[in-house]
Parts: C-alpha cells; sequence; structure tokens
C-alpha cells in the first residue's frame, strides 16, 4: 500500500478571502438575528422562525468555513447564497434604505469574488486535478 503523495498548500487569492469571511460576517448576524427571533414570546411562529434563521446561520458557516478552507465544491454555495442573499435586500431595499443597501452591496461583492477567475484557479489547484491545464505555481 503506498502512501499518497502531499499536496502543496495552495494560496488563498483574496477575493476569496474577502468572500469568505464576509459570508461568515452574515452568517454570524444571521444566527444573532435567529436568537433573537427565538427569544421573544412571540408564540410558535417567533420560534420557528429563529429556528429556521438559525438553520440558515448554521449554512452560512459552512459555507464560509469551507470556502476559507478552499474546497472545490463550494463556488456554486457561495455565490448561490450571496444571490439569494442580494434578492433579499433589494426586495427589501423598501423598508430601510441604508441597511438593505449595505446588505445588497456586501452580497454583490461576495457573488463577484466568487466567479473571478482567481477564485476558479484556486479551487481547480485546491482539487488537485491533473488535468487541470494550470501553471504550476
Amino acid at each position: 500500500m503506498s502512501v499518497p503523495e502531499r499536496r502543496q498548500p495552495v494560496s488563498r487569492p483574496v477575493p476569496l478571502t474577502v468572500a469568505a469571511v464576509l459570508t461568515g460576517v452574515f452568517a454570524l448576524v444571521v444566527i444573532g438575528l435567529g436568537i433573537g427571533s427565538s427569544v421573544q414570546s412571540h408564540g410558535q411562529f417567533s420560534i420557528g422562525v429563529g429556528v429556521m434563521l438559525l438553520l440558515y446561520g448554521a449554512l452560512l458557516g459552512w459555507i464560509a468555513f469551507t470556502t476559507w478552507r478552499q474546497r472545490f465544491y463550494i463556488r456554486g454555495a457561495l455565490v448561490g447564497s450571496a444571490l439569494l442573499n442580494l434578492a433579499v435586500a433589494l426586495s427589501s431595499l423598501s423598508s430601510n434604505v441604508a441597511l438593505w443597501s449595505v446588505v445588497a452591496v456586501l452580497s454583490a461583492v461576495i457573488a463577484g469574488c466568487g466567479v473571478l477567475p482567481s477564485t476558479t484557479l484556486a479551487l481547480k489547484r485546491a482539487r488537485g486535478d491533473a488535468r487541470d491545464d494550470l501553471p504550476k505555481v
């Protein structure tokens, strides 16, 4: 039985780092909102909304962690969650323009960072695909 060869660590490009950190910030905010909603005494509805926010926050946390770890399969979830947050922000813009404008801009930044060529290159290298046609660094 042979021992698999260790791959060299792949450097993390700045856009991938920005996307991971901002997604982590979104995760913490959504978890905070979930806790706040759960502890309100408005009955089962508040608890249900709180639980769903906690689950979504946990999902965002997993996406942020996995993006930070540069797993090749995470880009779809990263961009998809950013676009979902962007859609929510744009649809809620009339209620609080300043807040939802910030959420929309940050979501657009995450989505943009997720589709940049440097992100694609880093995630392909992290996959370790021998047929990736990428220059060795």
